[in-house]
């Protein structure tokens, strides 16, 4: 891998890194900060117990020490249940109050509600809306109330599958068009991935990356979607290039574009820690593939391509990788030391004046009233 000095400019200041840049293209400015701006919180119930309000309010004012200003919460559904049933901290309840007193914003999922080819569209889209409005009722008061999270990670879908295409655009047309209504200017967002696995090592369809983001950008045009927050890779493997992922980047943020959504990139802070695929196959068969935070050099390379294209930076792997207040004490030394490797990488951009990030948009208006 060759290695150059790039000199990346921010407001009235610069910063200078060693940078690998395989086959990267010289694009545009940046679009976007090179940092992250929220990330994937991963709330499971059995766990529930353990985000007292004390934790919940260290971990809040630890992202925002890092200039997060979008919490995506995952598995409301089953948190709302529990706090309904037994009168428990209403996590997601917390989540929002603290949102709304710091000026952050919160995207809460929606159930899967079922999956191609196991349920009916229309079983699907009932018990969606049906969700989106009494979880509307109950926290759409918030400021912070922001956006909707389709739960959906599908593979790539063959071009010839205008069957299951046709599924998928049906419920998340009508769906989003049911948040939109019950919450007018508040966004749907989905998160996608893409293989890179292009023989098919695992036996799932590979797509190029323009039939990737042909069927995006349709889909996107069809539904109505927001925000496509792209995965930077489906394999989350170490090994891989980001000579290998930018073809994928660049071609769905122009699909994006123009089918008038936004093109976030979720940029992975975990990843499996394995130097090629017969590695990474032999272990995944032994179910001991070893998982670690991105090193702060490689995830520094990837924010920084990722700024060249995303409209904004999101993240899987805050937790269990970066978090300075674990559940488990014995992952506090790594996570802690992780969380100030990126503390460290955000307060120089921060003093270098270029930690503004871009205004978050407004979800689509609603076409029936």
């Amino acid at each position: 891998m060759h290695v150059k000095k790039a000199t990346i400019f921010y407001g009235a200041a610069m910063l200078t890194a060693l940078v690998c840049v395989p086959l990267i293209s010289d694009a545009a400015s940046p679009k976007t900060p090179p940092l992250i701006r929220g990330t994937l919180w991963y709330i499971v119930q059995a766990q529930s117990t353990d985000w007292t309000q004390e934790r919940l309010e260290q971990t809040v004012e630890a992202q925002k020490a890092v200039g997060f200003d979008v919490l995506w919460v995952l598995n409301t559904p089953d948190l709302v249940r529990k706090a309904e049933a037994s009168g428990a901290l209403d996590i997601v309840e917390t989540v929002y109050a603290l949102a709304d007193a710091r000026g952050m914003h919160v995207i809460a999922d929606l159930p899967v509600g079922g999956w191609y080819g196991k349920a009916a569209a229309e079983a699907m889209i009932t018990e969606l809306s049906g969700y989106a409005g009494k979880f509307h009722a109950r926290y759409g008061k918030h400021s912070s109330f922001y956006g909707w999270y389709l739960n959906h990670e599908i593979n790539p879908i063959a071009p010839e599958d205008a069957e299951q295409s046709a599924f998928w655009r049906n419920v998340w047309r009508t769906v989003t068009e049911t948040c939109h209504t019950i919450a007018p200017g508040s966004v749907v967002t989905i998160s996608p991935f893409f293989l890179l696995d292009e023989p098919r090592r695992r036996g799932f369809i590979y797509l190029t990356p323009q039939q990737y983001a042909d069927w995006w950008g349709k889909t996107l045009s069809e539904t109505g979607i927001d925000i496509l927050m792209l995965q930077d890779s489906g394999e989350h493997l170490s090994f891989l290039t980001l000579a290998q992922r930018e073809p994928f980047w660049t071609a769905v943020a122009e699909a994006c574009h123009t089918a008038g959504a936004q093109f976030w990139l979720n940029v992975e802070s975990g990843e499996a820690d394995v130097p090629d695929w017969e590695t990474y196959l032999t272990l995944e068969a032994e179910k001991k593939v070893p998982w670690r935070f991105t090193p702060m050099d490689w995830l520094r390379e990837k924010l920084e391509l990722a700024s060249k294209y995303a409209d904004s930076i999101i993240n899987w792997g805050y937790f269990p990788y970066m978090d300075p207040h674990p559940l488990h004490a014995s992952t506090n030394q790594e996570s802690d030391r992780s969380y100030r490797s990126y503390r460290s990488y955000f307060e120089k951009i921060r003093q270098a004046g270029g930690a503004a990030l871009p205004e978050l948009p407004a979800g689509k208006r609603p076409t029936r009233q």
